[in-house]
C-alpha cells in the first residue's frame, strides 16, 4: 500500500513539474514615447525603451517592444501581447513617456495626442485601469512598471470621463490599487513628478535596467534597490515608489547554469582533426535549415535531429522575437545545452510577427569551433486565415467578417482541429465558418467546445445565438448571462453587448453608469461598434447622459480613423453647424473611407478568395424607442432590434 501511494504521490509530482514547466510563461510589453505630435518631445523614452527591452530579453522574456505609438498603434500591438499573455505565469507592462491623472485615474498618452476638446481624453488617451484589468483576465501575475510621472502638458485641463466633465488638478500619476498578485511600480510617489536626467536614460530606467539582472533577486528587493540609486542620483528629489500585493516571488532574472562541459573523451590523446570533423558534422545538421513554425499553437518541436554526442553548445545568437525553451525550461541568450538537448529545442513565436529570426549556436569540441546559423519561419494556420475574428484577444490574425469567410474554411479549420486538439481558437473559428455555411448545429456544438475549452470570443457567440434566435428561441436573458461572463474576462465583443444592455436596460435591470463605461471601455479596445453606439448617445442625450455633439464628433473621427463606413454614415446626421464636423469630412479622410470599402483582402493560400459584400450606409429609422439604430448590426448580417447584441462592426485595428 505504501508503495501504492508513494507511486501516486510520483506521479503528482510529475504532472506538477509539467505543469509548472509548460505555464512558466513571461512576457512584456515595453512602451517608450518619445516624438509627441502636438507637445515638446521627451528625451529618453525611445532609449529607455531600447535599454529596458534588452533587460527583459535577456532574463528569458518574450518582448514586444513599441516606440512612439499612435493611438491605432497601440491598440494593434496591445492586442498581440494580450494573446501572447494569455494564460501566462507573469505579464509585464514598461512604459515611458507622457502620463498624468485625471480625476484620481491614469492615463497614457500616444504620440499623436492632441487632447484639444473635452471628450479626446476618452478616444486619444489610454487608461491605466484598463490594461491592468486586462491583464488581470490573462495571467497569474501582473507587474506594471511606469516611468511616465509628468504633468499634463496640454492646455486643456478639462475631459469628459464617463459621465462626469473632470478638472485636471493634480500632478504626476495617482495611486493605484491593483488585484491579488499584482505590483504597480512608479518612478516617483504618488503625485510627485519624476526627472528625465541629465543622460541618454531616465534615472529610473537606468537604475531598473542595472538592477533587474541581478541573478535570483525577488522583484522587491530590485525596486528597494532602484529605489536607492535613484534617490542617490537626484540628491533625494525622486523616491521611487511601488503597490504590491504579490503573494507569489517574482525573480526578473534566474541565475544562469553553470556552462556544460563536453563529456570526457573516450580516448585523452584524441587527434583535433578528428574534432573538428565532429564540430563540422554537428554544424551541417542545423546550418541553413529554415524551420516553419504555426503561430498561436504553444513551443513547437524544432526536431533538428542532432547527431553529434561529444560536443558543448551555447546559444551565441538568441531569436529577436519569441522564446526559445526546452520542456522543462525556457532559454536566454547565452544558454549553454548539452548535446542531447539539442533535439528537444522548441520555438514559439511572438504574434503578430511574421518577419523570420534567426538562431545562432557555438558548437565546440575541445579546441575545435564552429559557429551554425538556423533560421524559423512564423507561419500563419490556414483556418487563422480563412475564419480568425477581428478583436480576437486569443486571436492571433487580423480577422475577417462573415460575409468574408472563405467557402475553403471549414475544410481548412477541421484539418487544424484534428492538428491541434487543444487549442480552443481553432473550434470557435470553425464554427464561424460552419455558421456561414448555414450548418447550425455542429457550428452550435463547436462553438460550445471552444467556450469549454476557454475560447472567451466563443462565450460572447453563445450571447449572440441566444439574442438572435439562431436556430433556437430569443432569449435575452441567457444571452446577457453569456455577454456578462465575457465581458468579465476582457472581450471587447461582449463589454459592447453587455454595456449596451445594461445601459437600455434589456432583458437586465437598466444601470446607465455601468452600461456606459463598458461601452467606453469597448471603444478603448478599438471596437468601432461601440463607438459609434456612443456617437448615437452622445448625438441624442439618453437615459440621463446629455447630449453633446462635439463629443458624438469625437467617437465618430475615431470610427472613421479605423476606415469605418457606419462612423461615416452617422456623421452625415450631425449638425452641420460644427466647424469640427466640417474638419473630419475632408475630402482625404472620404477617400480613405471609400478606398476601404472597395479593397478585396488577399486570400489565405490555396483558400478560395473571399466574398466581398459592400457595407450599406444605414438610414435611421423613424421609431423612437431606447436605442433606434444599432450600428452595423455586429460581427453577423442581422439586427435583432433591443436584443442587448453588440457583435462587431468589421474593426480589425
Amino acid at each position: 500500500m505504501l508503495k501504492r501511494y508513494a507511486f501516486l504521490a510520483a506521479l503528482i509530482l510529475m504532472s506538477l513539474s509539467a505543469f509548472d514547466a509548460r505555464a512558466d510563461r513571461r512576457v512584456a510589453l515595453v512602451i517608450g514615447n518619445s516624438q509627441y505630435q502636438e507637445i515638446p518631445a521627451l528625451k529618453n523614452p525611445d532609449k529607455d525603451a531600447e535599454d529596458v527591452s534588452n533587460t527583459f530579453r535577456q532574463a528569458g522574456f518574450d518582448v514586444f517592444v513599441a516606440k512612439d505609438v499612435t493611438k491605432l498603434q497601440f491598440e494593434e500591438k496591445f492586442r498581440n501581447y494580450l494573446a501572447a499573455a494569455d494564460g501566462a505565469d507573469l505579464a509585464v507592462v514598461y512604459y515611458s513617456g507622457h502620463g498624468f491623472q485625471i480625476g484620481g485615474e491614469n492615463f497614457l498618452i500616444p504620440v499623436d495626442a492632441s487632447l484639444k476638446d473635452a471628450a479626446d481624453m476618452e478616444v486619444q488617451t489610454i487608461r491605466l485601469n484598463d490594461v491592468l484589468q486586462q491583464l488581470r483576465t490573462k495571467s497569474k501575475i501582473q507587474v506594471i512598471i511606469l516611468d511616465a510621472c509628468r504633468n499634463n502638458p496640454f492646455p486643456r485641463k478639462d475631459y469628459w470621463l464617463r459621465s462626469q466633465l473632470i478638472v485636471s488638478d493634480g500632478t504626476g500619476l495617482a495611486q493605484v490599487t491593483g488585484s491579488q498578485n499584482a505590483l504597480i511600480a512608479f518612478a516617483t510617489e504618488p503625485g510627485a513628478v519624476a526627472y528625465d536626467g541629465s543622460g541618454d536614460l531616465s534615472p529610473f530606467s537606468s537604475a531598473f535596467s542595472r538592477r533587474a539582472l541581478a541573478p535570483n533577486q525577488e522583484i522587491g528587493a530590485v525596486m528597494a534597490a532602484v529605489r536607492r540609486d535613484v534617490v542617490k542620483a537626484t540628491n533625494g528629489r525622486q523616491v521611487p515608489w511601488e503597490n504590491s500585493s504579490l503573494i507569489d516571488d517574482v525573480v526578473l532574472m534566474r541565475a544562469a547554469g553553470q556552462p556544460v562541459q563536453p563529456a570526457p573523451d573516450a580516448q585523452q590523446n584524441q587527434q583535433v582533426a578528428e574534432r573538428g570533423t565532429l564540430v563540422a558534422t554537428a554544424t551541417e545538421a542545423i546550418e541553413n535549415r529554415d524551420i516553419s513554425v504555426p503561430v498561436g499553437v504553444g513551443p513547437v518541436a524544432l526536431k533538428l535531429d542532432f547527431p553529434a554526442k561529444d560536443v558543448s553548445i551555447k546559444l551565441a545568437g538568441y531569436p529577436a522575437v519569441g522564446t526559445l525553451s526546452l520542456p522543462d525550461r525556457v532559454l536566454s541568450p547565452q544558454s549553454s545545452l548539452m548535446a542531447a538537448e539539442v533535439d528537444q529545442l522548441r520555438y514559439e513565436p511572438q504574434i503578430g510577427s511574421a518577419a523570420p529570426v534567426e538562431i545562432d549556436f557555438q558548437i565546440r569540441a575541445g579546441n575545435a569551433s564552429k559557429r551554425a546559423t538556423m533560421k524559423l519561419s512564423p507561419s500563419v494556420d490556414l483556418c487563422d486565415q480563412a475564419a480568425g475574428e477581428p478583436l480576437d484577444l486569443q486571436g492571433v490574425a487580423p480577422g475577417r467578417l462573415p460575409n468574408e469567410i472563405a467557402d475553403g474554411a471549414v475544410e481548412a479549420c477541421e484539418a487544424a482541429v484534428k492538428a491541434y486538439p487543444d487549442v480552443a481558437r481553432f473550434r470557435y473559428e470553425l464554427g464561424r465558418a460552419l455558421l456561414v455555411g448555414g450548418n447550425i448545429d455542429e457550428a452550435r456544438k463547436a462553438i460550445q467546445e471552444a467556450s469549454d475549452k476557454g475560447h472567451v470570443r466563443a462565450v460572447y457567440e453563445l450571447g449572440y445565438l441566444a439574442s438572435s434566435g439562431v436556430g433556437m428561441p430569443v432569449e435575452a436573458t441567457q444571452a446577457n448571462g453569456f455577454y456578462s461572463q465575457a465581458s468579465d474576462r476582457g472581450d471587447p465583443y461582449a463589454m459592447s453587448a453587455w454595456g449596451r444592455a445594461l445601459f437600455n436596460g434589456v432583458g437586465v435591470q437598466r444601470d446607465t453608469g455601468k452600461g456606459l463605461d463598458l461601452m467606453l471601455k469597448a471603444a478603448a479596445m478599438g471596437h468601432i461598434n461601440a463607438m459609434n453606439d456612443l456617437a448615437m448617445i452622445f448625438k441624442e442625450g439618453r437615459n440621463g447622459v446629455p447630449a453633446d455633439p462635439v463629443r458624438a464628433l469625437a467617437f465618430l473621427k475615431a470610427g472613421i480613423e479605423r476606415q469605418e463606413a457606419y462612423s461615416m454614415g452617422i456623421l452625415g446626421l450631425l449638425p452641420k453647424r460644427s466647424t469640427l464636423a466640417v474638419a473630419v469630412c475632408t475630402p482625404k479622410v472620404v477617400t480613405k473611407v471609400i478606398t476601404k470599402i472597395k479593397v478585396i483582402r488577399t486570400p489565405a493560400p490555396k483558400v478560395p478568395p473571399p466574398k466581398i459584400v459592400t457595407p450599406k450606409v444605414p438610414m435611421v429609422p423613424g421609431e423612437t424607442g431606447p436605442s433606434p439604430w444599432r450600428g452595423t448590426g455586429g460581427d453577423h448580417d442581422t439586427n435583432n432590434g433591443n436584443s442587448g447584441n453588440s457583435g462587431n462592426s468589421g474593426d480589425s485595428g
